[in-house]
Protein backbone atom coordinates (compact mmCIF):
# COMPACT_ATOMS: atom_id res chain seq x y z
CA UNK A 1 0.00 0.00 0.00
CA UNK A 2 1.92 3.23 1.05
CA UNK A 3 5.44 1.40 0.55
CA UNK A 4 4.82 1.09 -2.72
CA UNK A 5 5.57 3.94 -5.22
CA UNK A 6 5.01 5.42 -8.83
CA UNK A 7 5.71 8.21 -11.08
CA UNK A 8 4.27 10.24 -13.85
CA UNK A 9 4.06 13.83 -14.05
CA UNK A 10 0.75 15.70 -14.36
CA UNK A 11 -0.06 19.75 -15.03
CA UNK A 12 -0.97 21.33 -12.28
CA UNK A 13 -1.25 24.70 -13.56
CA UNK A 14 -5.22 25.89 -13.92
CA UNK A 15 -5.46 29.21 -16.25
CA UNK A 16 -7.44 32.36 -14.59
CA UNK A 17 -10.05 33.56 -17.10
CA UNK A 18 -9.94 37.38 -17.30
CA UNK A 19 -13.71 38.75 -17.53
CA UNK A 20 -13.73 41.96 -19.60
CA UNK A 21 -15.75 44.68 -17.40
CA UNK A 22 -19.08 46.06 -19.64
CA UNK A 23 -17.29 46.48 -22.96
CA UNK A 24 -14.87 49.51 -21.69
CA UNK A 25 -12.20 46.61 -22.20
CA UNK A 26 -10.64 47.26 -18.51
CA UNK A 27 -10.01 43.76 -16.37
CA UNK A 28 -11.17 43.14 -12.90
CA UNK A 29 -8.54 42.58 -10.37
CA UNK A 30 -6.40 39.53 -10.49
CA UNK A 31 -7.10 36.39 -7.89
CA UNK A 32 -6.07 35.69 -5.09
CA UNK A 33 -3.73 32.92 -4.86
CA UNK A 34 -5.40 29.70 -3.20
CA UNK A 35 -4.80 29.01 0.15
CA UNK A 36 -6.10 26.42 2.41
CA UNK A 37 -8.39 28.39 4.92
CA UNK A 38 -7.13 26.31 7.51
CA UNK A 39 -4.18 23.85 6.98
CA UNK A 40 -4.14 22.20 10.60
CA UNK A 41 -7.56 21.79 9.94
CA UNK A 42 -7.16 19.74 6.74
CA UNK A 43 -4.51 17.62 7.69
CA UNK A 44 -6.27 16.74 11.06
CA UNK A 45 -9.15 15.72 8.57
CA UNK A 46 -7.29 13.86 6.20
CA UNK A 47 -5.06 11.99 9.21
CA UNK A 48 -8.59 11.11 10.62
CA UNK A 49 -9.22 9.40 6.91
CA UNK A 50 -5.98 7.31 7.72
CA UNK A 51 -6.49 6.58 11.32
CA UNK A 52 -8.76 3.75 10.67
CA UNK A 53 -7.05 1.97 8.74
CA UNK A 54 -4.12 1.88 10.81
CA UNK A 55 -5.63 0.09 13.85
CA UNK A 56 -3.86 -3.39 14.93
CA UNK A 57 -7.16 -5.28 14.55
CA UNK A 58 -7.15 -4.03 10.33
CA UNK A 59 -3.30 -4.51 9.90
CA UNK A 60 -3.54 -7.77 10.93
CA UNK A 61 -5.76 -8.59 8.50
CA UNK A 62 -4.65 -6.88 6.62
CA UNK A 63 -1.33 -9.52 6.39
CA UNK A 64 -3.24 -12.32 7.40
CA UNK A 65 -6.28 -12.56 4.96
CA UNK A 66 -4.46 -13.78 1.81
CA UNK A 67 -4.45 -17.21 3.93
CA UNK A 68 -8.06 -17.66 4.30
CA UNK A 69 -7.89 -20.01 1.33
CA UNK A 70 -4.53 -21.27 0.72
CA UNK A 71 -4.56 -23.56 -2.62
CA UNK A 72 -3.49 -27.14 -1.88
CA UNK A 73 -4.50 -27.09 1.67
CA UNK A 74 -7.14 -29.03 3.51
CA UNK A 75 -9.11 -25.62 3.94
CA UNK A 76 -8.85 -24.80 0.60
CA UNK A 77 -11.41 -27.83 -0.55
CA UNK A 78 -13.59 -26.99 2.50
CA UNK A 79 -14.13 -23.28 1.87
CA UNK A 80 -14.61 -23.28 -1.63
CA UNK A 81 -14.42 -25.75 -5.10
CA UNK A 82 -12.61 -22.50 -6.47
CA UNK A 83 -10.95 -21.26 -3.97
CA UNK A 84 -7.89 -19.26 -5.25
CA UNK A 85 -4.30 -20.31 -4.96
CA UNK A 86 -2.11 -18.36 -2.81
CA UNK A 87 0.11 -16.18 -4.02
CA UNK A 88 3.75 -15.95 -1.75
CA UNK A 89 5.58 -13.43 -3.69
CA UNK A 90 5.73 -10.13 -1.90
CA UNK A 91 3.28 -7.78 -4.17
CA UNK A 92 1.35 -5.65 -3.17
CA UNK A 93 -2.54 -6.11 -1.90
CA UNK A 94 -3.44 -4.50 -5.35
CA UNK A 95 -1.49 -6.51 -7.70
CA UNK A 96 -2.60 -9.77 -5.34
CA UNK A 97 -6.55 -8.23 -6.03
CA UNK A 98 -5.76 -7.62 -9.78
CA UNK A 99 -4.46 -11.31 -10.63
CA UNK A 100 -7.36 -12.90 -8.66
CA UNK A 101 -10.12 -10.77 -10.06
CA UNK A 102 -9.20 -11.98 -14.04
CA UNK A 103 -9.40 -15.51 -12.91
CA UNK A 104 -12.89 -15.34 -11.09
CA UNK A 105 -15.01 -17.89 -11.53
CA UNK A 106 -18.44 -17.49 -12.33
CA UNK A 107 -21.54 -16.43 -9.72
CA UNK A 108 -21.64 -19.76 -7.11
CA UNK A 109 -24.72 -20.86 -5.79
CA UNK A 110 -22.75 -20.85 -2.11
CA UNK A 111 -19.59 -19.40 -1.25
CA UNK A 112 -18.81 -21.80 1.58
CA UNK A 113 -19.11 -25.71 1.59
CA UNK A 114 -21.50 -26.71 4.23
CA UNK A 115 -18.36 -28.55 5.71
CA UNK A 116 -16.97 -25.58 6.60
CA UNK A 117 -19.78 -23.36 7.81
CA UNK A 118 -19.51 -22.93 11.33
CA UNK A 119 -16.06 -23.69 11.65
CA UNK A 120 -13.24 -21.39 13.56
CA UNK A 121 -9.75 -21.87 11.69
CA UNK A 122 -6.99 -21.30 13.85
CA UNK A 123 -3.20 -21.07 12.84
CA UNK A 124 -0.82 -23.89 12.82
CA UNK A 125 2.34 -22.83 13.28
CA UNK A 126 3.77 -26.16 12.01
CA UNK A 127 1.72 -26.43 8.78
CA UNK A 128 2.24 -22.70 8.49
CA UNK A 129 -1.21 -22.33 7.33
CA UNK A 130 -4.97 -22.15 8.98
CA UNK A 131 -6.41 -25.40 9.83
CA UNK A 132 -9.85 -26.10 11.73
CA UNK A 133 -10.50 -26.13 15.02
CA UNK A 134 -13.07 -27.33 17.54
CA UNK A 135 -13.89 -23.79 18.84
CA UNK A 136 -16.88 -22.49 19.30
CA UNK A 137 -18.42 -19.11 17.93
CA UNK A 138 -18.07 -19.19 14.35
CA UNK A 139 -21.27 -17.70 12.18
CA UNK A 140 -23.47 -20.29 11.25
CA UNK A 141 -23.52 -18.88 7.64
CA UNK A 142 -19.59 -18.75 7.11
CA UNK A 143 -16.86 -19.01 8.71
CA UNK A 144 -14.58 -17.33 11.27
CA UNK A 145 -10.54 -17.07 11.34
CA UNK A 146 -8.26 -16.17 14.46
CA UNK A 147 -5.95 -12.90 13.69
CA UNK A 148 -2.95 -12.85 15.43
CA UNK A 149 -0.05 -10.10 15.50
CA UNK A 150 2.06 -10.07 13.12
CA UNK A 151 5.46 -7.81 12.23
CA UNK A 152 5.18 -6.06 8.87
CA UNK A 153 5.85 -7.18 6.15
CA UNK A 154 5.93 -10.59 7.02
CA UNK A 155 2.18 -11.92 6.45
CA UNK A 156 2.33 -14.65 8.94
CA UNK A 157 1.83 -14.20 12.54
CA UNK A 158 4.84 -13.59 14.66
CA UNK A 159 5.92 -16.36 17.32
CA UNK A 160 4.75 -17.15 19.67
CA UNK A 161 1.40 -16.92 18.60
CA UNK A 162 -0.64 -14.10 20.21
CA UNK A 163 -4.46 -14.16 19.29
CA UNK A 164 -5.88 -10.02 19.35
CA UNK A 165 -9.09 -10.91 17.44
CA UNK A 166 -11.18 -12.33 14.45
CA UNK A 167 -12.46 -11.94 11.25
CA UNK A 168 -15.97 -13.49 10.65
CA UNK A 169 -16.61 -14.12 6.44
CA UNK A 170 -20.44 -15.00 6.25
CA UNK A 171 -22.50 -16.05 3.21
CA UNK A 172 -25.07 -13.15 2.41
CA UNK A 173 -25.35 -14.15 -1.35
CA UNK A 174 -28.69 -13.73 -3.08
CA UNK A 175 -30.26 -15.31 -5.97
CA UNK A 176 -28.94 -12.26 -8.28
CA UNK A 177 -25.47 -11.78 -6.98
CA UNK A 178 -22.81 -13.62 -4.54
CA UNK A 179 -22.35 -11.35 -1.41
CA UNK A 180 -19.32 -11.69 1.09
CA UNK A 181 -20.09 -10.40 4.47
CA UNK A 182 -16.59 -9.21 6.48
CA UNK A 183 -16.61 -8.21 10.07
CA UNK A 184 -13.21 -7.66 12.02
CA UNK A 185 -13.27 -7.70 15.35
CA UNK A 186 -10.33 -6.71 17.91
CA UNK A 187 -9.83 -8.15 21.40
CA UNK A 188 -9.95 -11.26 23.02
CA UNK A 189 -12.27 -10.55 26.05
CA UNK A 190 -16.39 -11.08 26.10
CA UNK A 191 -17.11 -7.95 24.28
CA UNK A 192 -14.34 -7.56 21.16
CA UNK A 193 -14.18 -4.32 19.66
CA UNK A 194 -15.94 -4.26 15.84
CA UNK A 195 -13.39 -2.36 13.72
CA UNK A 196 -14.36 -3.17 9.93
CA UNK A 197 -17.77 -4.44 9.20
CA UNK A 198 -18.89 -4.22 5.26
CA UNK A 199 -19.90 -6.23 2.06
CA UNK A 200 -18.35 -7.11 -1.16
CA UNK A 201 -21.42 -8.15 -3.72
CA UNK A 202 -20.68 -9.29 -7.42
CA UNK A 203 -23.95 -9.88 -9.31
CA UNK A 204 -23.60 -12.11 -12.64
CA UNK A 205 -23.80 -9.18 -15.06
CA UNK A 206 -20.48 -7.49 -15.50
CA UNK A 207 -18.65 -10.47 -15.45
CA UNK A 208 -15.68 -8.30 -13.80
CA UNK A 209 -17.43 -5.65 -11.35
CA UNK A 210 -17.66 -5.45 -7.34
CA UNK A 211 -19.30 -3.87 -5.25
CA UNK A 212 -17.99 -2.34 -1.37
CA UNK A 213 -20.03 -1.26 1.03
CA UNK A 214 -19.84 -1.01 4.75
CA UNK A 215 -17.21 1.33 7.72
CA UNK A 216 -13.95 1.06 8.96
CA UNK A 217 -13.25 2.53 12.56
CA UNK A 218 -10.87 2.79 15.26
CA UNK A 219 -12.95 4.06 17.90
CA UNK A 220 -13.28 7.76 17.60
CA UNK A 221 -13.71 8.10 14.02
CA UNK A 222 -16.09 5.80 11.47
CA UNK A 223 -16.13 5.56 8.20
CA UNK A 224 -18.69 4.99 5.74
CA UNK A 225 -17.69 3.77 2.72
CA UNK A 226 -18.53 2.76 -0.44
CA UNK A 227 -16.84 1.38 -3.63
CA UNK A 228 -16.98 -0.24 -7.14
CA UNK A 229 -14.11 -2.10 -8.40
CA UNK A 230 -13.83 -3.03 -12.06
CA UNK A 231 -11.10 -5.17 -13.80
CA UNK A 232 -10.24 -5.32 -17.42
CA UNK A 233 -6.48 -6.84 -18.89
CA UNK A 234 -5.12 -3.34 -18.78
CA UNK A 235 -6.40 -1.65 -15.91
CA UNK A 236 -7.97 -1.65 -12.07
CA UNK A 237 -10.10 0.67 -11.24
CA UNK A 238 -11.59 1.90 -7.61
CA UNK A 239 -14.06 4.06 -7.25
CA UNK A 240 -14.64 5.14 -3.78
CA UNK A 241 -16.65 7.72 -1.73
CA UNK A 242 -15.99 8.27 2.26
CA UNK A 243 -18.58 9.82 4.71
CA UNK A 244 -16.78 11.20 7.95
CA UNK A 245 -19.93 11.40 10.52
CA UNK A 246 -17.53 12.62 13.11
CA UNK A 247 -16.46 16.28 11.27
CA UNK A 248 -18.77 16.27 8.37
CA UNK A 249 -16.08 15.80 5.47
CA UNK A 250 -16.63 13.62 2.46
CA UNK A 251 -14.17 11.92 0.13
CA UNK A 252 -14.12 11.38 -3.05
CA UNK A 253 -11.39 9.22 -5.50
CA UNK A 254 -11.25 7.53 -8.58
CA UNK A 255 -7.89 5.66 -8.47
CA UNK A 256 -6.42 3.04 -11.12
CA UNK A 257 -3.54 0.69 -11.43
CA UNK A 258 -2.04 -0.17 -14.87
CA UNK A 259 -0.38 -3.48 -16.07
CA UNK A 260 2.76 -1.65 -16.01
CA UNK A 261 2.32 -0.40 -11.96
CA UNK A 262 1.43 3.43 -12.62
CA UNK A 263 -0.53 4.08 -9.83
CA UNK A 264 -3.14 6.90 -10.72
CA UNK A 265 -5.69 8.60 -8.16
CA UNK A 266 -8.39 11.33 -8.52
CA UNK A 267 -8.91 12.24 -4.87
CA UNK A 268 -10.88 15.37 -3.40
CA UNK A 269 -12.00 15.77 0.24
CA UNK A 270 -14.61 18.59 0.70
CA UNK A 271 -15.29 20.44 3.95
CA UNK A 272 -17.66 23.21 4.30
CA UNK A 273 -17.00 25.37 1.71
CA UNK A 274 -13.60 24.36 0.87
CA UNK A 275 -12.41 21.29 -1.57
CA UNK A 276 -9.03 20.01 -1.52
CA UNK A 277 -8.62 17.99 -4.52
CA UNK A 278 -5.61 15.42 -5.55
CA UNK A 279 -4.69 14.41 -9.12
CA UNK A 280 -1.68 12.96 -10.00
CA UNK A 281 0.22 9.39 -10.68
CA UNK A 282 3.35 7.53 -9.20
CA UNK A 283 5.13 4.25 -10.91
CA UNK A 284 5.74 1.56 -8.24
CA UNK A 285 8.87 -0.21 -7.67
CA UNK A 286 7.78 -3.47 -6.82
CA UNK A 287 10.85 -4.62 -6.18
CA UNK A 288 12.58 -2.27 -4.01
CA UNK A 289 8.92 -1.58 -2.52
CA UNK A 290 10.05 2.05 -2.75
CA UNK A 291 8.24 4.89 -4.21
CA UNK A 292 9.37 5.32 -7.70
CA UNK A 293 8.69 9.17 -9.62
CA UNK A 294 5.82 11.07 -9.89
CA UNK A 295 3.44 14.12 -9.57
CA UNK A 296 0.22 15.26 -7.71
CA UNK A 297 -1.53 18.51 -8.78
CA UNK A 298 -3.19 19.77 -5.86
CA UNK A 299 -6.05 22.65 -6.44
CA UNK A 300 -8.37 24.40 -3.75
CA UNK A 301 -11.73 25.03 -4.47
CA UNK A 302 -10.50 24.49 -8.48
CA UNK A 303 -7.51 26.96 -8.23
CA UNK A 304 -3.65 25.67 -8.48
CA UNK A 305 -2.59 25.27 -5.09
CA UNK A 306 0.93 23.46 -4.96
CA UNK A 307 2.37 20.17 -6.76
CA UNK A 308 3.82 17.28 -4.72
CA UNK A 309 6.77 15.71 -6.54
CA UNK A 310 7.55 11.82 -5.59
CA UNK A 311 10.94 10.68 -5.56
CA UNK A 312 12.40 7.27 -4.07
CA UNK A 313 13.63 9.45 -1.37
CA UNK A 314 9.82 10.49 -0.61
CA UNK A 315 8.21 13.66 -1.34
CA UNK A 316 8.66 17.40 -1.26
CA UNK A 317 6.36 20.09 -1.94
CA UNK A 318 6.30 23.31 -4.04
CA UNK A 319 3.53 26.45 -4.51
CA UNK A 320 1.59 26.97 -7.35
CA UNK A 321 2.58 30.32 -8.91
CA UNK A 322 1.90 33.36 -6.38
CA UNK A 323 1.65 31.07 -3.24
CA UNK A 324 4.05 31.20 -0.17
CA UNK A 325 3.37 27.44 1.20
CA UNK A 326 3.75 27.10 5.29
CA UNK A 327 5.28 24.55 6.99
CA UNK A 328 1.61 24.02 8.38
CA UNK A 329 0.89 23.55 4.51
CA UNK A 330 3.54 21.34 3.67
CA UNK A 331 2.04 19.05 6.70
CA UNK A 332 -1.49 19.24 5.28
CA UNK A 333 0.03 18.30 1.73
CA UNK A 334 2.08 15.27 3.35
CA UNK A 335 -1.46 13.97 4.74
CA UNK A 336 -2.81 14.02 1.57
CA UNK A 337 -0.66 12.43 -0.80
CA UNK A 338 -0.50 9.37 1.77
CA UNK A 339 -4.10 9.64 2.18
CA UNK A 340 -5.08 9.97 -1.97
CA UNK A 341 -2.55 6.67 -2.45
CA UNK A 342 -3.25 5.00 0.77
CA UNK A 343 -7.16 4.77 0.60
CA UNK A 344 -7.12 2.66 -2.98
CA UNK A 345 -4.62 0.32 -1.18
CA UNK A 346 -7.09 0.29 1.83
CA UNK A 347 -9.87 -0.61 -0.24
CA UNK A 348 -8.00 -3.63 -2.26
CA UNK A 349 -7.52 -5.30 1.42
CA UNK A 350 -11.31 -4.87 1.78
CA UNK A 351 -12.14 -6.81 -1.60
CA UNK A 352 -9.16 -9.34 -0.78
CA UNK A 353 -10.76 -12.40 1.10
CA UNK A 354 -13.46 -11.55 -2.32
CA UNK A 355 -10.80 -12.53 -4.48
CA UNK A 356 -9.16 -15.35 -2.28
CA UNK A 357 -12.34 -17.31 -2.81
CA UNK A 358 -12.60 -16.78 -6.21
CA UNK A 359 -15.91 -15.03 -5.59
Amino acid sequence: MSHFPRGLQLLCAIPFALQACGGGGSTGPAPKPARLANPDSTAAQLQSLTAPFETDAFLNFAALHQHFGPAGSALAAMLSPTAAPAITTPVAAPGRVWRSLLATSAVAGAIFRDTARGKTFVWDTTAARYVTSTAAGAPANGVRFVLYTTQPPISEPSRPLTAMGYADLTDQSTSSAAVLGVAVLGGTGPTPVTYVSYTVARSAAPARAWAVVGFVTDGATLLDLTSAVTATSTLLTVQTAVDDATDGTHVSETGTLSRTWENSADFSLTSGAETVRATGSVQLDTTGHTWGRGSVAVTVNGQAFATITIAPAGPSYSGASGVQLTSADDAALARLFIASFNLFGAVTVLTDPAWVLRM
